[in-house]
């Protein structure tokens, strides 16, 4: 079939199908929360999704806009005997970034500004999934997270973002259908400890999870009540009766599965907006600059939400 025959049974742009475009897979495994249980065609879709982010939206943005240096370190976790440990390593990690890169102890005020300061490309995805709340990957020795658009509570999608930012830092070279809860442990542990670190949040939460209380400190932190909880057991500051009966509550007031009160403003891509805002003071056509890297209108408002409502700019 000719590519023009292809691109009108597909809908894709005809320059997705050109003989001159090379499409690179991931140097490392896509960070899935639970891979065994994660369905084939979940975990496909997200490899097209990071193809595509590397091979077609990330030089369409840099056509426009120069990225930051990358500067995320690879720092290779060590064996963990348990769940515990794992989590510990993970928070040790997270303290000596924070260091790196000089964020001092307290809240970061926006996560993926500061992820994309240090060169880690941020796409987005829109797929309604229990497994594909975000994923990352290394390719051609670029960091990349991509998000899900349909994760609504902006602390839930930080703690994704910092989840994310550890697989990277941490498990560039592990295959993640070894050891699954090991590896997500020690990511949450880094997550709650980049975004949390303990040392200073010690000194504000309560001695028995209060919601009100619990409810400050997410607004303060822009982390979810149940991960402070979660934060708070892991560092002994709760009992197990005392965490068990927080989740009880949780579940009974439906914040397990549904958004906690306190509402939280959402953490934004700063790139995307410059990219918007080149294409806009250039006069470029952002459709028609995407169609000529292979990109639809659809992946195109999927991966970068920023273009939605700016599809004619001329």
């Amino acid at each position: 079939m000719h590519s023009s025959d292809l691109s009108r049974a597909t809908g894709l742009p005809l320059a997705f199908f050109s003989p001159e475009r090379e499409w690179l897979e991931p140097d490392t495994a896509l960070s899935f929360r639970k891979p065994s249980r994660c369905p084939a065609a979940v975990r496909d879709k997200a490899m097209y999704y990071a193809v595509v982010g590397h091979s077609s939206l990330e030089p369409m943005v840099a056509s426009l806009i120069r990225y930051p240096k990358i500067a995320v370190p690879s720092s290779p976790s060590p064996e963990a005997n348990g769940l515990a440990e794992a989590r510990e390593i993970g928070a040790v990690i997270a303290k000596n970034l924070r260091i790196s890169w000089g964020l001092g102890w307290g809240p970061i005020s926006d996560v993926i500004k500061l992820v994309e300061s240090k060169g880690v490309r941020v796409f987005f995805v829109n797929e309604y999934s229990e497994f594909l709340d975000g994923f990352a990957c290394w390719t051609a020795g670029i960091p990349y997270i991509f998000l899900n658009q349909n994760v609504t509570d902006p602390a839930r999608l930080r703690l994704d973002v910092a989840h994310e930012l550890g697989h990277l830092v941490m498990h560039r070279d592990i295959a993640f259908d070894a050891r699954t809860d090991i590896i997500e442990a020690m990511a949450f542990g880094f997550a709650i400890e980049f975004l949390a670190p303990w040392q200073t949040l010690e000194a504000e939460v309560p001695s028995i999870p209060d919601l009100p209380l619990l409810g400050k400190l997410r607004k303060r932190w822009k982390v979810s009540m149940q991960s402070i909880v979660r934060h708070m057991h892991a560092n002994n500051a709760i009992t197990d009766a005392a965490y068990a009966n927080a989740f009880r509550k949780f579940s009974f007031l439906g914040y397990r599965r549904g958004p906690e009160p306190v509402w939280v403003d959402p953490d934004e891509s700063v790139i995307h907006k410059y990219f918007v805002a080149a294409a806009s003071d250039k006069q470029i056509d952002i459709p028609k600059l995407a169609e000529s890297y292979g990109i639809s209108d659809s992946v195109l408002g999927a991966m970068i939400p920023a273009t939605l409502g700016k599809l004619q700019l001329l």
